[in-house]
């Protein structure tokens, strides 16, 4: 267990005494003290649980939101995938962690990164903006920490290094008021019985959506919440559309919004042309008894008096019984007469075959 706690920074300011002034002390001491966590860690480490492997904070007396890039070992009842975050279900009370909004933070307000078994003093370096929420700090934190100040809520969760998603955008996830589909390569929002574009996966080159789309209907039905949303993907998969309505800037538009990537067109498969043997260069095709499978005309096996089933026993005094034993005796052989014994109705003659 590991536990960072608070440190003091001690510095002095001089002061110039004015002659014409009444004199003023020569230096004041001041003393600035970094916040103490302390309290808040040991209170907030009771709500981190683990789902698998999976550390999580709990938002709710069954509920609780994690961070993970690698799809958790246990059952989930919720995913993002642009964003990460899954949500599960306990089947114990947890203790929850009360979520509070960041419209009123400030770079340079301190707070604290919290897990079960550390915690770190960093400040606020960068506002999240826009519908990914994200914020910087300035320490290195652990993926699915508590960030909170010390009033020991939580304004958002660690992604690791030093990110975190801030409370709205977890709010939205946590409570199915945003949703991000793959098939659309967006993630949408439910706001006030309209369906907004929240946000478009500038990693799907497919997606028809563009953030700020209010979506009216889909295959001519209206829809005011994301359960009709995902009961109108659901009708989809069989046809592979999915016409929209859509409001965009000023304009109506209506088009097929599935961001369904083109197949792959196959490769041409090149037939591979088999170079052949030595021995099929002189017209002897063998089967798995070494019999000859047929005499190609004008070939050397032809031209020699052999005939479609003539089976090869042995080369020179070498026994033959498959035709890689022939190939590999020839490979071995340069530059002299080979004797090849065939035998035809018990009838045996001897070929020779110069190599």
């Amino acid at each position: 267990m590991r536990l960072f706690f608070s440190f003091f920074l001690i510095f002095n300011v001089s002061f110039a005494a004015d002659a014409e002034v009444a004199p003023l002390p020569t230096s004041v001491k001041t003393e600035f003290v970094y916040p103490d966590f302390t309290q808040c860690y040991e209170k907030n480490r009771q709500s981190i649980v683990y789902f698998g492997k999976t550390r999580a904070v709990a938002i709710g007396e069954n509920k609780a939101v994690a961070y993970s890039k690698e799809k958790p070992t246990v059952p989930f009842i919720k995913h993002d995938y642009l964003s990460n975050l899954y949500l599960f279900e306990s089947p114990k009370p947890l203790i929850p962690i009360k979520l509070k909004p960041t419209e009123t933070l400030k770079p340079g307000e301190w707070f604290a990164s919290m897990s079960e078994n550390s915690l770190v003093v960093v400040n606020i370096s960068k506002i999240g903006s826009g519908a990914n929420n994200f914020f910087e700090h300035s320490g290195r934190g652990d993926e699915n920490s508590i960030i909170g100040g010390l009033c020991c809520e939580m304004s958002g969760l660690g992604i690791g290094d030093k990110f975190f998603i801030g409370s709205e955008g977890l709010e939205k996830f946590i409570h199915f008021k945003s949703a991000a589909y793959a098939e659309l390569g967006a993630r949408l929002e439910e706001n006030n019985e309209t369906i907004v574009v929240d946000f478009v996966d500038p990693n799907n080159k497919e997606a028809k959506l563009k953030a700020g789309d209010k979506i009216v209907a889909l295959n001519g039905k209206k829809v005011k919440n994301l359960a009709e949303v995902s009961e109108a993907l659901m009708s989809s998969k069989s046809s592979s559309k999915l016409s929209a309505q859509i409001q965009r800037d000023n304009a109506w538009i209506e088009e097929n919004i599935l961001a369904i990537k083109p197949k792959p067109v196959p490769k041409k498969v090149v037939p591979v042309v088999k170079k052949e043997s030595y021995l099929e260069t002189k017209g002897f095709k063998f089967d798995n008894d070494m019999k000859l499978l047929d005499v190609p005309a004008h070939s050397f096996a032809e031209k020699s008096g052999l005939k479609a089933g003539d089976r090869l026993i042995q080369i020179d005094e070498t026994r033959i019984d498959k035709v890689s034993e022939a190939e590999n005796f020839l490979a071995k052989t340069r530059n002299r007469e080979i004797n090849l014994l065939f035998d035809r109705n018990d009838f045996q003659f001897f070929v020779t075959l110069k190599r």
